[in-house]
């Protein structure tokens, strides 16, 4: 009787042992990695929403008397994605002349369009029939009377010894002229004392030759337009 026991005791043991291998915990995971990425990790800015134009970057050299810039901003009322070209130039550095025609010496060709009562002075002509203002003088926000139409803009703007010629793909004037007062620094100036648009529709665009030599583009189709040349 005794062996009988010790020999069911030795099977029980036989049996167990492996069972009791299987249940034996696996080692801990190791400790979560807690070290911040690098800034450069960070993600990307979202894309513009989708349809909404794609606007160039950054900014050049413009022929040595400015600089050509490509922005973009939301519009703060209708919520209109824009992309705007912006020739940012010094005062003293061009003279102006009135046109029906391109010119190869021109630096910035842009549409003047009309629709207007403003007169602007420029060093060599004078534009006449501009306006809407976009931002009045003495920067203040003028009042649109309900026009909330979008179009493509082309606005003159003076901003201390720069003076900008700003052209935009379709954007509302209230929405134009909030980015313009509320946040000249989007367009390289640190304020705008006024802005007029002296192009408004498809046919609102510059033309811009940044190192003095490359063709410019787009074309400037308008029967007059207004020609920034580099002053000799």
């Amino acid at each position: 009787m005794r062996l009988t026991i010790v020999a069911a005791a030795a099977l029980a043991v036989s049996l167990t042992g492996p069972a009791l291998a299987q249940v034996t915990p696996a080692p801990a995971p190791a400790p979560a990695q807690t070290t911040a990425p690098p800034a450069s990790a960070a993600p990307a800015p979202a894309d513009p929403p989708s349809g909404s134009p794609r606007c160039g970057q950054g900014q050049e050299t413009l022929s040595g008397i400015g600089r050509l810039i490509h922005v973009e901003f939301t519009g703060a009322v209708f919520g209109a994605h824009v992309c705007a070209t912006v020739a940012n130039l010094a005062f003293d550095g061009f003279t102006a002349r009135i046109a029906d025609a391109p010119s190869s010496d021109a630096v910035v060709t842009a549409a003047l369009s009309g629709g207007g009562s403003v007169t602007l002075p420029l060093e060599g002509a004078t534009i006449t029939g501009a306006g809407p203002y976009v931002v009045s003088p003495g920067g203040v926000m003028p009042s649109f009377g309900g026009d909330t139409a979008e179009q493509p803009r082309v606005v003159l703007a003076y901003a201390g010894q720069r003076v900008l010629l700003i052209a935009t793909t379709p954007v509302g004037l209230v929405d134009l002229a909030r980015a313009l007062r509320d946040h000249p620094g989007l367009f390289d100036a640190d304020a705008i004392e006024r802005a007029v648009i002296i192009a408004s529709g498809p046919d609102a665009v510059i033309s811009v030759r940044p190192d003095g030599s490359r063709p410019p583009a787009p074309s400037v189709t308008t029967p007059r337009m207004l020609l920034l040349i580099k002053r000799g």
